[in-house]
């Protein structure tokens, strides 16, 4: 009886030993000195190249407000605006609804200037582009373009996973996990797994956040429509099984319970 009893308490202190883990682990780049110059510099971000299908705000601004009209999504009398009046360019949907989609061909369609090819170009190649052809039929033109279809998909052991849409040039990955209300206790900072879409197909990259190293993999800056998964550390897979843990030892204590009393 003796021996049954001290097997039990083994196991619940190898349980309860398992189940703890250090502060340190959810520390960002722990390795990183005080005080220190971290001489480790991100690569430089990989510019996107405009795809089919992507969804582009073309802003054309001249000092004839007539023209405005025409050319700005933001005026609602484009030919682009088929959302309601409340709808504007600073939220995804009204963004989506009123900018122009790159054809399937990689061509780009604005009223009255045609068709331009765009596929395959840098955000700022396109603007140039743009600037170009409407310089042929207004004067003073002002060409702004933005990629309004930038969204990364944030999801594991984050504070509120989901879609998030990024009007800015270039967002890191640690900009994306704050996006999402930073990482949970549970989380690995060690494994944080990012996809992309490639001509090939999906290529996957390992992250660890826990060292200055993480600025180096060419991961740290995202790209459109990348998948971010922050791994659950072993803690999180004990409490899902604690339940039934906490049944099993329930039943040996009962077991013992009994055993004492007849014996």
């Amino acid at each position: 009886m003796k021996n049954i009893f001290q097997s039990f308490v083994w196991c619940l202190v190898l349980v309860s030993l398992f189940s703890c883990r250090s502060y340190k682990e959810l520390i960002y780049f722990r390795d990183a000195q005080p005080d220190s110059l971290i001489t480790v510099l991100p690569p430089e971000a990989t510019e996107y190249l405009i795809q089919p299908g992507d969804i582009l705000y073309i802003s054309i601004k001249t000092l004839n407000e007539d023209v405005n009209r025409i050319f700005n999504p933001a005026g609602g009398l484009g030919s682009q605006s088929s959302s309601s009046s409340a709808e504007n360019v600073n939220t995804p949907s009204g963004s989506y609804m009123n900018g122009y989609e790159v054809d399937k061909d990689g061509f780009l369609n604005l009223p009255f200037m045609g068709k331009m090819r765009v596929a395959g170009f840098k955000q700022n190649e396109i603007e140039e582009i743009v600037q170009q052809k409407a310089n042929e039929f207004l004067k003073d033109a002002i060409v702004k373009v933005k990629l309004v279809n930038y969204k990364v998909i944030i999801l594991g052991e984050v504070g509120s996973p989901g879609v998030y849409y990024y009007f800015g040039n270039h967002l890191t990955v640690l900009e994306a996990l704050a996006m999402a209300g930073g990482n949970s206790d549970q989380a690995n900072l060690k494994k944080v797994m990012v996809f992309r879409n490639t001509d090939t197909g999906k290529k996957s990259f390992m992250l660890d956040l826990s060292s200055v190293m993480a600025y180096t993999s060419e991961a740290y800056y995202l790209q459109p429509d990348d998948y971010v998964f922050l791994s659950p550390d072993r803690i999180k897979s004990i409490q899902l099984t604690a339940p039934a843990y906490s049944f099993f030892f329930g039943i040996v204590s009962f077991t013992i319970s009994i055993l004492a009393l007849i014996l």
